[in-house]
């Protein structure tokens, strides 16, 4: 989603439980429950994500989701989002969402569907305003058919062979879109500016001099329905043969196999036309342009894009792309081109040609050749740092090791590391889940260095490093470098007797002109480069160590819980960093445990008799003596998941307890004292138990029987016994485990025996 916008729940028909969470914003964050009484939240923000949510009974879960297209109803834009859970039923009603914002003349909503095409498709079978050609392929057959290379030769004559050779060519190259702008769709736009100025309130009254000088706010216009110029399209090269060029274009139209294009990731761009597109010339692609942002369709492909565009005066964005002729509400709307890139934004797969003078609401159903749009990753499958044990690290590389707190939260894989370093784990393929854990003990990493798209000349990565430093960056040197031996077996020795595996590094190594820094070796390269000593073992090819995070947070010899970042570098043969070959995350590190403590029960008057053996004899008139015990359960970091101290009495039932400092309890109860973690991803604001709620330390405890109770011995009884058991975990984990720790436990009792007055 982009700019502002309001998010009411429309109607909803489920069964399971439902919640929309909305991340990103400027403000209106946050999880919502999913009923049609919860109230219309305004979101603010650039750029932010919706989710809807449904809980079947194992906890909530991604439900389907499904953009209708938006339409202005009055003076606002609106459209819905419509969900469908694992229920028996597919018909996308469970929780539908409306979102609304005011229709202004600077908001440009453009929408439709994305499909991927292949098979023997010339043109783009999308267009049919412009007729474009979008791969190598189809350029080179479109060059077979004598009258259609005619016309490319005129239009570009670079792009016939033989070709003149570029001396500074694109880094990477792309298929920029070869455009036949048969009705003069580029040179003369159709659409025309269409707003209403609405009249100040007549209660109001300004100056002359102030109503003529100052500049017409945006919200002082309405957008009204765009309507058609009735400009004659410009003169060019086709006026003469038109009808027979359309011929040859028509024929090229063949079947093509078509597909939605689910969960792609479209980057706009505005785009100024050059003075020879001006003059009627062809597209060229060299023209000014702007970054508009970025979306994601559905998984049917279908999209919503919206963004700023000053359409009033005297602030006219589009103000120099103009023809001769032409009038301010014909050139004004803005030119759009639609990219798709891969992890880095030079990295183009796709760019479509312009779509021109689109106005303020615009459904554009896009075609994408599937041969160019393939994995949007560093390596194919995978970012650099891809998984940390059974967790799986989505969002996008951080290929500039940026420490800022956008580029630290990876999002993604339905796992949430946040810029603190803690993580919530949610996708099922961990084999658990938990809200906003920390880090501990030994930690496989698992990356991609190597691209299975590209042959082996093309992988340039030989080397790798790995870095660690405590958040935020203080001292000299702040980073330190990865020294701990890590090996890999080779196949050919897997009969050894005794055998662990070769060692792939730290090798002191010459990077980037430093000597003697420790690196490891690419495996995987090897792997596939063969030779002697080169035939690892498959199996875990991809993990890149076996981190061992309590060697990196003592201070002053005692582990000391943070927020750490991991940085992971590529280099060549020669030592020499491989661009975009960079990944970094935070990690919040805790290696510490939980203040854990338990001590009693014991009773507070010296004069009851005790045999030992946890056993006191008592009289009448010390029955109810009071009971003293202390305990903790804490996590001054904010890691405790939970704790519970607990009583029971034989014979049962408890009897009412008057305690302090924690609530008295009735009789039948079993539970003194407890607490639970409410933190959630994207809000872990953390939970450390007794510390939070009673101080710090152990917890002095008094008990005494309630009122109404004759005392600790009940009448007609004469011995009886009082267990005492405090339990707590803590929210830790190193990718494998149940996000949990173990159990923390322990267990104390007293026995007592009545005595005659």
């Amino acid at each position: 989603m982009q700019g502002n916008w309001t998010v009411r729940v429309k109607s909803r028909n489920a069964d399971f439980p439902q919640r929309f969470i909305i991340s990103g914003a400027t403000s209106g964050n946050g999880t919502y429950n999913g009923v049609t009484a919860t109230a219309a939240v305004a979101v603010t923000g650039t750029q932010w994500t919706i989710a809807i949510q449904h809980n079947p009974g194992s906890g909530f879960q991604l439900s389907d989701s499904k953009l209708k297209f938006p339409q202005q109803i009055g003076l606002n834009y609106v459209f819905d989002i419509q969900s469908n859970d694992s229920g028996a039923d597919e018909d996308f009603d469970d929780l539908v969402l409306s979102c609304s914002r005011p229709a202004t003349p600077n908001d440009f909503i453009i929408y439709g569907n994305l499909s991927l095409y292949s098979g023997r498709c010339i043109f783009n079978p999308c267009r049919r305003d412009i007729f474009v050609i979008e791969t190598p392929w189809a350029l080179e057959a479109a060059l077979k058919n004598s009258r259609l290379r005619e016309i490319v030769e005129k239009l570009y004559p670079e792009r016939v062979p033989p070709f003149k050779i570029d001396p500074n060519p694109p880094d990477p190259p792309y298929f920029t879109p070869v455009v036949i702008d048969l009705f003069g769709e580029a040179t003369q736009p159709k659409t025309t500016l269409n707003v209403t100025r609405l009249e100040a309130d007549s209660t109001k009254s300004r100056s002359k001099a102030s109503a003529k000088d100052a500049a017409p706010a945006e919200s002082n216009f309405r957008v009204e329905e765009a309507v058609a110029s009735r400009s004659l399209a410009s003169e060019s090269i086709f006026s003469a043969n038109k009808y027979e060029i359309a011929r040859v274009i028509d024929s090229y139209f063949r079947i093509c196999n078509v597909e939605p294009g689910s969960g792609l990731t479209l980057t706009f761009e505005e785009y100024d036309r050059t003075i020879s597109e001006q003059a009627g010339g062809p597209y060229t692609g060299t023209g000014n342009r702007r970054l508009l942002g970025d979306t994601i369709t559905d998984m049917f492909g279908n999209y919503i894009f919206r963004f700023s565009f000053d359409m009033t005066f005297p602030g006219l964005e589009d103000a120099g792309d103009s023809f001769p002729g032409q009038s301010v509400n014909e050139f004004a709307y803005p030119d759009i081109i639609v990219k798709v890139t891969g992890v880095a934004s030079w990295d183009v797969l796709y760019e479509s040609a312009p779509y021109y003078n689109v106005p303020n609401l615009k459904r554009i159903n896009l075609c994408l050749p599937k041969s160019t749009v393939r994995v949007t990753s560093a390596c194919a499958n995978g970012n650099l740092i891809g998984s940390l044990g059974n967790v799986f690290v989505g969002g996008n590389q951080n290929t500039t090791a940026s420490t800022s707190a956008a580029a630290l939260r990876r999002y993604g894989y339905n796992n949430y590391f946040e810029e603190t370093g803690v993580v919530s784990v949610h996708n099922s393929q961990a084999g658990f889940g938990i809200e906003c854990a920390a880090w501990s003990g030994m930690i496989d990493i698992f990356g991609c260095l190597y691209d299975e798209t590209k042959p082996l000349a093309d992988n340039d990565i030989r080397w790798y490093t790995i870095r660690i430093a405590r958040k935020p960056l203080i001292g000299a040197p702040a980073w330190t470098y990865v020294t701990e031996n890590y090996k890999h077996p080779l196949f050919h020795k897997r009969n050894l007797p005794g055998y662990n595996g070769d060692d792939v590094g730290p090798f002191p190594t010459t990077i980037s002109g430093v000597p003697n820094t420790p690196a490891y070796k690419n495996i995987r390269y090897e792997l596939h480069a063969g030779g002697p000593n080169t035939d690892w073992e498959n199996a875990h090819i991809d993990r890149l160590i076996q981190l061992r995070t309590g060697l990196y947070d003592i201070v002053g010899g005692v582990h000391t819980p943070g927020t750490f970042l991991l940085r992971i570098d590529g280099y060549d043969s020669a030592g020499n960093h491989v661009a975009g070959k960079t990944d970094m995350i935070a990690l919040f590190i805790h290696n510490r445990g939980i203040n854990f403590g338990f001590s009693g029960p014991n009773l507070t008057d010296p004069s009851i008799v005790n045999a030992g053996c946890g056993l006191f004899r008592l009289t009448d008139a010390q029955n109810n003596s009071p009971m003293e015990l202390s305990f903790m359960a804490n996590d001054p970091y904010g890691f405790l998941d939970s704790y519970s101290l607990t009583m029971s009495r034989c014979p049962s039932p408890t009897i009412a307890l008057q305690a302090s400092p924690m609530a008295d309890t009735a009789a039948g109860a079993s539970v003194l004292a407890g607490g639970a973690s409410t933190s959630v991803r994207n809000d872990c604001d953390g939970y450390t138990g007794t510390l939070d709620e009673f101080g710090a330390g152990l917890i002095a405890t008094t008990v005494s029987p309630g009122a109404g109770e004759v005392g600790w011995i009940k009448s007609g009884e004469y011995f009886t016994i009082y267990a005492f058991g405090l339990t707590a975990s803590q929210r830790v984990t190193n990718g494998y485990n149940s996000g949990l720790s173990g159990l923390y436990q322990a267990y104390g009792q007293i026995m007592m025996e009545k005595l005659n007055p």
